[in-house]
């Protein structure tokens, strides 16, 4: 197997200008959804949006320079995730005490994880 090298400094700035690519993209997607010519093609704009911004966001924590713990990290992920399938009825009491129970977990498992801060 071949020995893998550490990146160069020229491939991690390439690295660091491809999450910035992906943050330009999200706000011209956001500048496009202003312009949308009815709101499902403004919807689809902001969705990409929030896509590029994502995508943005995960090459930061892929490149190290999110600052954040991988526990940190899921449960930001799952807080986002939830945050979109939640349906616009739900009360934000609800959405929160949702969110609580599935990153808390089971009362039955919480003593045993091995992630607990």
């Amino acid at each position: 197997m071949p020995e893998r090298n550490n990146p160069s400094p020229d491939a991690l700035r390439q690295m660091v200008k491809n999450s910035d690519a992906f943050r330009e993209n999200a706000q011209n997607c956001l500048h496009l959804a202003e312009r949308g010519a009815n709101e499902p093609t403004a919807n689809r704009y902001r969705r990409m949006a929030q896509a590029w911004t994502d995508l943005a966001t995960e090459q930061d924590w892929l490149d190290g320079h999110s600052g954040q713990t991988p526990t940190e990290r899921a449960s930001d992920l799952a807080e986002g995730t939830i945050d979109k399938l939640s349906e616009d009825g739900t009360s934000s009491a609800d959405v929160n005490d949702r969110k609580s129970q599935l990153i808390d977990g089971p009362a039955e498992f919480r003593d045993t994880r091995v992630d607990k801060d």
